[in-house]
């Protein structure tokens, strides 16, 4: 199947998402077969020349359907921003890598995890031998490699039932293949710190109704930040696995992709001064393996530089148009003599010099200091009076950071087909998945999962699948 949705920011400045297919795909997951069915699900939508971006997670063939969906859908600023690699799935390749050097200390966790999991004798036993030792009979979370955050969940709650777990299998199992230690969690402590990291950016880069685009940096930072923290650790596997976290990191954002870059240059808490101390930050604490690192001097400079283009090319294509919308909005705006003095000095004060009328509103934004405290509406930030550069942010901060949300709809099909329903047809079952999305689009309740796993042996659990094929899209 392949799975579609759309986000725009609408007139109210509001975040919306809507699923558009969820499509049978039968044929071979080609970049030609995967760009040619993304058109005509486009095409059904009249969305072929609206499209800013698409984010895609990181397989092969995804990434080289781009230049064939760049050719057919001629996006603006010549497709710059067209391509954006899903950065929680990014994430989840760099925490796979640096596991793989710590399987000796998790792999026993996670088997007698599992065992517990697929006998239901044995967790009946596990119940009893919680009550017996005092503590609440506890379901332990899955660790699924598809499954984002799932290893940091499951050595999270079995922290609190160290001590009963190894108990447990040495006293009750007592199977050769499963062996438990207690000292086995002192080094899955040290695990869950960095893990956290990760978890915490890939739960707020998952969001659906709020902007992501800016906190990719931030949260690049705390990862880099976490890496310098323990890479003087005492514990050899654990720095093979950091080194193995970096390395991944670093190829895919030594030089951070420039949309994130823009998002933070359009958060006007931040501009191109925060966007400075951040790659600072960052780099410092990455000391990249790598002897080619990028100055953050020369990437200020280079955003800027962008930034100038980028204003140009809206500013020919949307400014006449906004011209006329502001000059019929203030004609019918009577001010008074002294109003229009305050407003000339209030404007020569902030105007920056020697900047041409053509970027004069990038510039103006860019060298002026808001008091997001101001009582005064005058010196507060309105995104409404800066009409060429709230286009841009209306693109460029509105596009998703993760396929998190088409994800969700793969999730659903646990709860859709079953043996009662395996045969509803497709057309159907896409029907059904788009209803329920665009009736959830109304509460917004789009974000909210509707299978949980039941943390109480004495209830029941459902079951979320993952989402790893090679045709999502977002």
């Amino acid at each position: 199947y392949m799975g579609i949705t759309c986000h725009w920011i609408d007139n109210a400045w509001n975040i919306q998402k809507r699923l558009l297919a969820y499509r049978c795909f039968n044929d071979p997951h080609t970049a030609q077969n995967i760009s040619h069915l993304m058109f005509l699900i486009l095409e059904e939508y009249g969305l072929t020349s609206k499209i800013f971006s698409i984010s895609f997670d990181n397989a092969s063939a995804n990434t080289c359907s781009i230049d064939e969906l760049i050719r057919i859908c001629q996006p603006s600023i010549g497709g710059k921003f067209f391509h954006i690699r899903c950065t929680c799935h990014i994430f989840n390749l760099c925490v796979q890598d640096g596991l793989r050097s710590l399987e000796t200390y998790i792999k026993p966790i996670r088997t007698a995890i599992h065992y517990l999991w697929t006998h239901p004798q044995v967790m009946k036993q596990w119940g009893k031998f919680c009550k017996l030792n005092g503590m609440r009979a506890k379901r332990f979370a899955r660790d699924v490699p598809t499954r984002w955050n799932s290893t940091y969940k499951l050595l999270l709650s079995t922290f609190e039932y160290k001590n009963l777990l190894y108990g447990f299998f040495g006293q009750v199992v007592q199977s050769s293949s499963l062996y438990l230690y207690a000292n086995q969690w002192n080094i899955c402590t040290t695990i869950c710190e960095i893990l956290k990291v990760f978890s915490d950016a890939t739960d707020q880069l998952s969001g659906v109704y709020y902007l992501t685009c800016h906190l990719v940096v931030t949260h690049l930072c705390n990862v880099a930040c976490i890496f310098c923290e323990h890479l003087n650790s005492n514990e050899p596997p654990l720095i093979e696995c950091i080194i193995s976290m970096k390395t991944k990191c670093e190829k895919y954002f030594l030089n951070i992709p420039d949309i994130f870059l823009y998002a933070i240059v359009l958060d006007p808490k931040l501009k191109l001064d925060g966007l400075g101390e951040l790659l600072t930050l960052y780099y410092d604490s990455l000391d990249p393996i790598t002897d080619i690192c990028p100055s953050s001097s020369m990437i200020i400079s280079s955003v800027r530089h962008s930034l100038n283009e980028i204003y140009t090319e809206y500013n020919e294509k949307y400014g006449s148009q906004v011209a006329t919308q502001t000059q019929h909005t203030t004609s019918s705006i009577i001010t008074s003599r002294l109003t229009k003095a305050q407003n000339l000095i209030r404007d020569r004060t902030k105007r920056p010099r020697g900047s041409s009328s053509s970027n004069l509103e990038l510039e103006k934004y860019l060298t002026t200091n808001f008091d997001f405290s101001a009582t005064d509406e005058e010196d507060t930030f309105d995104i409404l009076r800066w009409p060429i550069l709230s286009l841009m942010a209306n693109e460029i901060l509105a596009c998703p950071v993760s396929t998190v949300a088409v994800k969700q709809a793969f999730s659903m099909g646990g709860n859709t087909l079953d043996e009662r329903r395996s045969t509803i047809r497709p057309e159907n079952l896409e029907a059904q998945y788009l209803l329920n999305d665009w009736s959830r689009a109304a509460s917004r309740t789009q974000d909210q999962d509707e299978t949980n796993d039941d943390d109480d042996i004495d209830g029941t659990s459902g079951t979320t699948t993952g989402g790893g094929g090679t045709s999502e899209c977002d």
